[in-house]
């Protein structure tokens, strides 16, 4: 089973936490993610979740849910739609 990255294409590390704003993981978590195993990737985005709180959290819920059904987040979307 493939786990679905849960960057939301929000690529902004905070340089005090080192966590990026978009999905709240840190730069060796999202270095390491392909390297991960599922359980692992799972393990990562619910400690990422974790981190994050009111709209954060409701807007990487929202994000994350879509890029799982469509393969993109809507920032991602966006931007196809008005390079085009």
């Amino acid at each position: 089973m493939a786990i679905t990255s849960p960057c939301i294409n929000v690529c902004v590390t905070d340089p005090d936490s080192d966590l990026c704003y978009g999905c709240a993981r840190t730069t060796p978590e999202i270095a390491k993610w392909s390297k991960y195993t599922d359980e692992e990737q799972i393990q990562i985005i619910e400690i990422s979740r974790s981190r994050m709180d009111g709209w954060q959290l409701e807007a990487f819920n929202r994000a994350y849910k879509k890029k799982k059904e469509t393969g993109l987040s809507p920032i991602k979307e966006q931007k196809l739609q008005t390079d085009n």
